[in-house]
């Protein structure tokens, strides 16, 4: 017998009830669970995390942190330039809000893609100070940390001989009944004559008191001061004391600058400067740039100061240059004066509308002998700057000359400089104003300011070693 089995119509519904409610309750909790995931997201991007502000990174390479070393720089920034302008040196800003900040060189070959006389600007708007890896060192006489590429500077009171508190008068000296140090000037000229003359021998000044103190420069731009800013700067003199109580007093003394640079291309180039009183240049072992009031290399001691030394003279600056152009100086030969470079001067806070001293008294600025470099090569190099008292400034260009070609009348030069450091006239002004070293000019009793302009893409010579 066959057996049969049928749901009721009843259970059947019943079924199916249950069926489209378990439907419905699946449905309904997936649309749960999508949004409390949303709330969840909304809730965690508006509250917890937030308008998260932009920042920038900041990396201090640990390599910077102290003066230059003897090791070679690793990386420097690579130029290729214009006829104009040698070099196209990026400004690589970064801020924070905390410090400046120190940025690696960069190696960066401006030979394709760029605009020659396009100035690249990395810079990203914030702050303007480089930090001392790449920018130090570029104000008055230098600071007292290296950069990782500023040469090292020692000061020289030619006043005085021995070291520390075992100092005493050099023979040529003597304290007047006011306790100032006077000295006798040829002696003083005699002594910086033979060491810019014979072979730049440090034994020579090593006679002299020493400051313990060591500058670090990478550009040479101090237009106009009182003679009483080095002493300052490198700590043997103090502006809250009377000059008689400093270890060393303003005048009759010298600054020495050393390393080694690395040449950014290869090329021909001369220095374009000037000095007050003397700025001398010994590039690669070789005297390449002598200029001033003072020519140091034409001092005559048996003259006491021969034909072509003072050269601020009008007659003894016709002298000179009637000498270099017959070929008479050897010394001297291919050196030119710079009449046109852009030089602005304030006479005691206002605009001066009679030109400038350095103009007026020096001509200008003096160009000096051409050498040859070639890119990538390591030359030693020695600045001096020397001062007999008043009034002290230094200014230090370079200029490339392409096809055989010299630009005595530019009105502006490639400031030589060893980092990415652009020195300006007024924050110079104003650090001399806090020191009070603001020189007053003696013709007229007024204090003056020079500004000399330079080309803001001036090229760089790496320092790779602070010793020669």
């Amino acid at each position: 017998m066959a057996l049969h089995i049928q749901m009721s119509e009843e259970a059947e519904a019943e079924l199916r009830r249950n069926a489209l409610r378990n439907k419905l309750s699946s449905v309904l909790a997936c649309l749960l669970f999508m949004a409390m995931g949303g709330g969840i997201l909304f809730f965690t991007a508006v509250f917890i995390v937030g308008d998260t502000p932009v920042s920038f990174l900041a990396y201090t390479p640990p390599s910077e942190d102290g003066p230059p070393s003897n090791n070679p720089v690793p990386r420097e920034l690579t130029s290729r330039s214009s006829p104009s302008s040698s070099t196209v040196a990026p400004s690589v800003i970064v801020a924070t809000s905390a410090a400046s900040v120190s940025m690696a060189p960069v190696e960066i070959d401006m030979s394709d893609g760029l605009a020659l006389d396009t100035s690249l600007d990395l810079g990203l708007g914030m702050g303007e100070d480089l930090g001392e890896g790449m920018g130090a060192g570029g104000k008055g006489l230098g600071d007292g940390e290296g950069s990782g590429s500023s040469l090292e500077g020692t000061f020289y009171d030619i006043k005085q001989t021995g070291s520390g508190r075992s100092r005493r008068l050099a023979k040529h000296s003597k304290k007047n009944d006011k306790g100032i140090i006077e000295y006798d000037k040829n002696s003083f000229y005699e002594i910086i004559s033979n060491f810019v003359t014979k072979g730049w021998n440090k034994s020579v000044l090593s006679k002299y008191y020493e400051s313990d103190k060591k500058l670090y420069a990478s550009s040479f731009y101090l237009p106009v001061a009182s003679a009483r800013y080095a002493p300052i700067a490198y700590q043997v003199g103090d502006p809250k004391k009377p000059e008689s109580q400093w270890v060393c007093q303003p005048g009759g003394w010298c600054v020495v600058y050393r390393g080694r640079v690395r040449a950014p291309k290869s090329g021909t180039f001369r220095f374009v400067g000037a000095g007050d009183d003397y700025i001398g240049v010994r590039f690669n072992r070789q005297l390449v740039l002598s200029a001033g009031y003072r020519i140091m290399s034409h001092y005559d001691a048996k003259a006491k100061g021969g034909p072509k030394f003072f050269y601020s003279t009008p007659s003894v600056a016709k002298e000179f240059w009637k000498g270099v152009k017959a070929g008479k100086d050897r010394e001297h030969a291919g050196y030119e004066v710079c009449p046109n470079v852009e030089i602005t001067q304030l006479s005691d806070g206002k605009p001066e509308k009679g030109g400038n001293v350095w103009t007026q008294e020096l001509g200008g600025l003096i160009a000096g002998k051409e050498f040859t470099v070639e890119e990538g090569k390591e030359y030693p190099i020695e600045i001096i700057i020397s001062e007999e008292g008043g009034g002290f400034g230094f200014v230090l260009c370079i200029e490339e000359i392409i096809a055989g070609k010299k630009n005595s009348k530019a009105k502006r030069y490639d400031l030589f400089r060893t980092n990415f450091s652009e020195p300006s006239a007024a924050e110079i002004n104003e650090l001399l104003k806090k020191e009070n070293c603001i020189h007053t000019y003696w013709k007229t009793g007024k204090t003056i300011q020079l500004d000399v302009k330079y080309n803001s893409d001036s090229p760089i010579w790496t320092v790779t070693s602070t010793k020669i």
